[in-house]
């Protein structure tokens, strides 16, 4: 018995295997971060803010999604004192100042 003919013709998308190994990584999305820690004498690679994209001066990372922060992009959460980036703070600036929450207080004050 033959095989069914496609029904799809040329509307279909083409769809191919693709593997991405050390080499295009190399190459492509990590070239700067993997030639970093080949190239730097010290051995020791600077972590970006996730924020910012500064390098990060201390070791401050935000308690929900635990990104890496610099001193600038810090966020205190006024109700329970926790460190929250820029993606996980709410910021009401309503008020004469500005209140910051962290998600997870934020869920409870709406």
């Amino acid at each position: 018995m033959p095989k069914r003919g496609c029904t799809f013709a040329d509307a279909a998308p083409l769809q191919l295997k693709v593997r991405v190994g050390q080499r295009e990584l190399s190459r492509g999305v990590c070239a700067e971060r993997y030639s970093r820690e080949i190239f730097d004498p010290s051995g020791a690679a600077t972590r970006a803010c996730s924020s910012c994209v500064r390098a990060v001066d201390g070791k401050a990372a935000c308690g929900q999604c635990e990104r890496a922060l610099c001193g600038r992009c810090v966020r205190i959460c006024c109700s329970c004192g926790a460190v929250a980036c820029a993606l996980c703070a709410l910021v009401d600036c309503g008020d004469v100042q500005e209140t910051v929450l962290c998600a997870s207080c934020a869920t409870f004050e709406a």
